[in-house]
């Protein structure tokens, strides 16, 4: 399912990590959860919280941890909605997403597809089909959904958890401006640190200098939908305070196996310190 910066491919370092027999029995949570292909695939918890500033795609998630019934919009349905989402929340989610180009949010309208070089495709209907499978995925059944920043974990409600960040990445054209990227490198700083003493992982291209790679993998990155590609190559961080815990060490160790997933290059933006 097309989703920009979507985890639903190019994401084993990911779910090699966050689900390393040593974080079992941790309370897992993610405040960038998205369309949920990270939260989906990670077991062995011993609870589950999911969140995200977006308040129609917390709509959407929602309801489909709920139903297996899905909306359907049209075209003219479409256009209202983007402008007044107040008239129907549910819909308008569906239209935001489901029925939006490349599954961004309000990107166009689309339907089924067609090309003179492929088959035509039915996005919707692809989308609904991986709802229903996340519907019946144990882990999201049994997530505590919630609306809202990442902000709302702190060091006095949130400590000795394994939490996961997929926030907008810094410097790239599709989030240019309308994310604070410093802001959320001080709060994994203050979530790593004691009396939190949570294991904060967050992927991105670049970290401030402070923190450290744990494992990288080039992504091929859609950015037309129409076949165009560039590749990146997205590192998980950790503040460097975590990087001589037992922990880190174990999750290090486990990812020697494979070389693909090596810290090989130095990736690190000094300006976002």
């Amino acid at each position: 399912m097309a989703y920009l910066g979507g985890k639903a491919t190019s994401s084993q370092h990911i779910i090699k990590i966050l689900n390393n027999k040593i974080f079992n029995g941790m309370p897992y949570i993610e405040p960038f959860v998205g369309y949920a292909h990270i939260l989906r695939r990670i077991t062995g918890k011993s609870s589950y919280k999911a969140s995200d500033s977006n308040t129609l795609l917390m709509v959407l998630l929602k309801h489909i941890q709920k139903s297996k019934e899905h909306l359907s919009v049209s075209a003219d349905e479409y256009k209202l909605l983007r402008s007044h989402p107040e008239i129907d929340p549910l819909k308008a989610a569906y239209a935001a997403f489901t029925y939006s180009y490349n599954g961004k949010y309000f990107a166009g309208y689309t339907g089924n597809s067609r090309s003179l070089i492929s088959r035509p495709r039915n996005y919707p209907a692809e989308r609904k089909r991986y709802y229903n499978k996340l519907h019946d995925n144990e882990t999201f059944s049994s997530c505590t959904l919630k609306t809202g920043s990442y902000k709302m974990y702190t060091p006095e409600n949130t400590r000795n958890s394994l939490i996961y960040c997929d926030p907008p990445y810094a410097g790239t054209a599709e989030y240019k401006n309308s994310f604070n990227s410093d802001g959320l490198w001080n709060w994994v700083r203050s979530m790593s640190s004691s009396p939190a003493n949570n294991f904060v992982f967050v992927s991105e291209y670049s970290a401030p200098e402070d923190f450290v790679c744990v494992a990288q993998q080039t992504k091929h990155q859609s950015i037309a939908g129409r076949g165009a590609t560039r590749k990146r190559e997205e590192i998980v961080f950790v503040h460097k305070s975590l990087v001589h815990t037992p922990e880190i060490a174990a999750v290090r160790q486990d990812l020697t196996s494979n070389k693909s997933y090596s810290c090989n290059k130095t990736r690190k933006n000094s300006n976002k310190n």
